[in-house]
């Protein structure tokens, strides 16, 4: 007889094998890296592996989707305080985000777009990943808008993908070895300079 496996369990293997790809991913490149490195990486069988997760691109998906709600919980933390609160908070929301990147997630993302050049599948995942952040991070602006903090734009969509495009590229100057001093100052004074416009 079988013990049953209880949803905690299954998770916590989830997470494993999760961070097992960042690894792989960080370490070798996503074409570079096969399943069954994952698969040792994270300490699962083969088979184990491909009841969660049939490919890499399916890996990778699970990925952006762990990532957009990382995202969901850092601006919920940082956008639910006064209007005085508002420019400091997004100021802060690059140090917290940079964070969790750290792990190495950034680095597997970058990896990924350069893949995708010769990858339609992930190429496609990482468009609809792209849309939907831009698309919480326009709700976001949304409610700073409905709370009376930021006035009515009309080009809240372009603004939101404006956003999240100079959070990549700052992060993208980290992975070069640009001093951290100075992108959290790169980000401080656009998002300083972008919001103030919209008070």
């Amino acid at each position: 007889m079988c013990p049953k496996v209880t949803s905690q369990h299954r998770e916590e293997i989830r997470v494993r094998i999760l961070h097992s790809a960042v690894e792989c991913f960080s370490k070798n490149g996503f074409d570079r890296t096969r399943m069954d490195e994952i698969s040792l990486s994270a300490d699962v069988s083969k088979g184990t592996l491909y009841n969660y997760f049939n490919s890499k691109e399916e890996l990778f998906h699970a990925l952006c989707d762990d990532s957009l709600e990382l995202l969901k919980i850092q601006l919920d933390t940082l956008f639910t305080s006064s209007k005085n609160d508002l420019i400091s908070n997004a100021e802060l929301f690059y140090e917290n985000f940079q964070k969790i990147q750290k792990e190495g997630t950034a680095l597997v993302f970058f990896e990924a777009l350069s893949e995708s050049t010769r990858n339609p599948k992930l190429q496609k995942i990482l468009i609809k990943h792209r849309l939907k952040i831009f698309k919480v991070v326009e709700n976001y602006l949304q409610l700073q808008i409905d709370k009376g903090f930021l006035k009515e734009d009309s080009s809240l969509e372009y603004l939101a993908a404006g956003l999240v495009s100079l959070f990549d590229g700052i992060t993208a100057g980290s992975l070069l070895g640009i001093p951290e001093d100075f992108n959290k100052k790169i980000w401080a004074v656009t998002i300083r300079t972008i919001l103030s416009k919209l008070e």
